[in-house]
């Protein structure tokens, strides 16, 4: 009997010890789960807010939007489109009679603040970004190209690279020519090689502006002269901006501080142009607030026209658009593009 009572005594204890485990096995796993579950419902009820900053990269293709104005474009087109009226106010930025302006985010297909925005203005410079998307669409950036004497500038006939008759250069240093240093003969020599003359090419740069629904927008030549007939508006150029963000390698010429165009004379010789970046913005000349990185674009402040169209990145690596054009000095012109800068990243 004294045998029979130690075994069963034996039992009990291993089965009060297994119940002891089972218990503290459940109330681990019921506090796993609850901790979880909190966790999950935190970053539920913060997932429109919690973002790590993303580290710029230059070469990061961004997508997502163009400019809308329902009545321009079909409805099919439309719904990916920023929406937003003519003239929409913004709590920080100042708006001044006469200007045309638009600040326009990309990333949530929103226009946050215009001014005048579908008003008739002279493009000046910044017509050569469609000028660059024209012939980069039309060309083989490894062509090459033979400079013609129509294609050479002169001093006092706008700005050159130091291009002359017989130079060969390939198509992709014509394009950064344009996009880093606005270069007029640049210009003359791609809108040669895509169309045959520069009138023909104009006709493809207004039928891609058509394409593209910049139906307020007609391109009279090549390299933004002024010219009555020739006219765009804020919201178009929004439209062409969205357009360049398909194509990196644009982008990237847009952003160089500086760009050496290499070209063959016509006897063989290797001839150097270095070109520094007209835009104020990438050389560091015009400060930027914190946390913002300018993309490029173009930057007019000559012969009283004003005008700055810019594309930038917050420090998540969201992308906006900002343009300003008929500010009445250069330091309007400048502080517009500040108050709007600081609206990228709140």
């Amino acid at each position: 009997m004294k045998c029979t009572n130690k075994k069963l005594s034996t039992k009990q204890k291993e089965l009060r010890i297994r119940k002891i485990r089972k218990t503290v096995f459940l109330i681990l796993f019921f506090l796993i789960a609850l901790l979880l579950g909190t966790l999950a419902l935190l970053l539920f009820s913060r997932m429109g807010t919690l973002r790590e900053p993303m580290a710029y990269n230059r070469s990061l293709r961004m997508s997502g939007t163009v400019a809308k104005e329902g009545a321009l474009l079909e409805e099919g087109i439309a719904r990916n489109l920023c929406v937003g009226e003519s003239n929409t106010p913004m709590d920080g930025i100042e708006s001044r009679e006469g200007e045309a302006a638009g600040l326009f985010d990309l990333q949530d297909k929103e226009i946050l603040f215009s001014q005048n925005l579908h008003e008739k203005i002279s493009p000046g410079n910044v017509n050569q970004l469609m000028a660059a998307l024209t012939a980069y669409e039309a060309l083989n950036p490894e062509d090459s190209v033979t400079i013609e004497p129509d294609d050479v500038v002169g001093r006092r006939q706008g700005t050159s690279c130091g291009l002359a008759a017989g130079n060969v250069v390939t198509v992709q240093q014509l394009l950064n020519a344009v996009l880093v240093y606005s270069a007029d003969d640049a210009c003359y020599a791609l809108a040669r090689a895509a169309a045959g003359d520069r009138e023909a090419f104009v006709e493809q740069m207004n039928q891609k502006a058509q394409e593209l629904g910049m139906t307020n927008t007609v391109f009279a030549n090549v390299t933004g002269a002024e010219d009555e007939n020739q006219y765009t508006t804020v919201y178009d150029l929004y439209l062409l901006f969205h357009q360049l963000l398909e194509y990196p390698d644009l982008i990237h010429a847009m952003g160089l501080t500086s760009y050496t165009m290499n070209s063959t004379k016509a006897n063989g010789d290797l001839k150097q142009h270095l070109l520094d970046t007209d835009n104020p913005y990438m050389t560091g000349s015009l400060s930027v607030p914190k946390g913002v990185t300018v993309l490029g674009g173009k930057f007019m402040s000559a012969k009283e026209q004003y005008a700055t169209a810019l594309l930038v990145q917050n420090n998540y690596g969201d992308a906006f658009v900002l343009i300003v054009f008929r500010a009445d000095s250069e330091e309007t012109m400048n502080t517009r593009i500040w108050e709007m800068m600081e609206k990228v990243n709140s």
